[in-house]
């Protein structure tokens, strides 16, 4: 089980990840959000700081988070995107559809 953190504030829901995005932690992380969704938040951060992989499955689950939170009319944030992760949503080309904060501005 990952590590994962979760804040609230300013009706913001914070996502602070730790580790690998993939398989059962990336459907654990759906379930968390959509949870945080179903109890009214639409606002998300999301940082990638201190995560080392992520996969279709990850990256396909931030996409329905994504779709959720714009139909409630909110949205979600990436930071902290770096090596072989910020090489995903590149490729992908996920980092166009997603709004990128600086990495300068990433919760360490």
């Amino acid at each position: 089980m990952e590590n994962h953190e979760f804040l609230i504030e300013n009706n913001q829901v914070i996502a602070n990840l730790t580790g690998s995005l993939q398989g059962e932690a990336a459907a654990q992380l759906r379930a968390t959000l959509l949870t945080y969704i179903a109890d009214g938040y639409n606002s998300f951060t999301v940082d990638f700081s201190h995560v080392s992989n992520i996969d279709s499955t990850g990256l396909g689950i931030l996409v329905t988070i994504q779709k959720r939170a714009l139909q409630s009319g909110g949205s979600i944030t990436i930071q902290g995107l770096h090596g072989t992760v910020k090489t995903a949503f590149d490729r992908t080309r996920l980092s166009k559809a997603f709004t990128i904060a600086d990495a300068e501005h990433a919760v360490a």
